[in-house]
């Protein structure tokens, strides 16, 4: 696995993901998840399918990142992308990293996507609008900030940054959820997590009063009212992560919790 040169925005959004999930995962799973790294962290790995979007020999997983669909479409009527999406990807990144007549190698990079892509899919834009890139195209002002900014990353990085804590501190404030949280969050399937995002993208665009500005100026408001939104999409994602992991190498995990087994689902019954 070589990586790229750049690394793109979202970063401490995915270690945060990726310690929380290494938080959750049993001795067994974390092992077995050593063993196909190599002993990379999954904080490292996480990062890596960013890394290499811009190799030669990489730029075909630009489109796995993100899936659009517009307010009013469903996703069994969607029309996909041909060269793959953030859907099929996840779904593709499972099944290889169960594949175990796969090479380590294949199973590591499947790894890294699936750890990168269950981030992706709960970041409400990559889930986006095609009208606008997934929030590429809504310019933003930034608090204290004189750089161009957009809204998507606002989202990857902003509403992060502004709570000037470490990705340590960051994780270890947000990774708090209950028995039941983590059951039902660990028992839906990768359409559930899509849908999730789809609903609470409007959110995201409620700008109030500040909306008719150009760029549209990001006010405290907005920002504690998105903060909470964030945490908790990052700590879902970082539960589901362990949770997928667990029940590929650890059969056992689920059977102790007395956890009903049907998430994590690679069917894409999109009804």
């Amino acid at each position: 696995m070589s990586c790229g040169q750049g690394q793109a925005f979202g970063v401490d959004g995915h270690r945060i993901i990726a310690s929380i999930a290494d938080n959750h995962l049993s001795e067994k799973t974390r092992r077995a998840v050593a063993r196909i790294g190599d002993g990379e962290s999954l904080t490292k790995l996480a990062l890596w399918p960013d890394q290499i979007r811009g190799a030669p020999e990489w730029r075909h997983s630009k489109s796995w990142h993100y899936i659009n669909i517009q307010d009013h479409e469903t996703f069994a009527a969607l029309q996909r992308n041909p060269k793959g999406d953030l859907l099929s990807a996840l779904k593709a990144s499972y099944q290889q990293l169960q594949d175990a007549s796969l090479t380590k190698q294949k199973r590591r990079e499947a790894l890294a996507f699936f750890v990168h892509f269950v981030g992706d899919i709960h970041q409400p834009l990559h889930v986006g609008l095609y009208s606008d890139l997934g929030g590429n195209r809504v310019s933003v002002k930034w608090p204290g900030d004189n750089k161009r900014r957009n809204l998507h990353w606002a989202w990857d990085s902003g509403l992060i940054k502004h709570e000037q804590l470490t990705v340590e501190q960051y994780s270890a404030l947000i990774n708090k959820a209950t028995a039941q949280q983590i059951s039902n969050w660990q028992t839906d399937g990768f359409l559930d997590w899509a849908r999730e995002s789809k609903i609470v993208r409007a959110q995201v665009y409620e700008f109030g009063p500040l909306a008719k500005t150009t760029p549209a100026a990001i006010g405290q408001n907005y920002i504690e009212r998105n903060k909470p939104l964030l945490k908790k999409r990052l700590l879902m994602a970082g539960i589901r992560v362990a949770g997928c992991l667990n029940r590929i190498f650890d059969g056992q995990y689920f059977g102790q919790l007395a956890v009903d087994k049907k998430g994590c689902e690679v069917t894409e019954n999109l009804e």
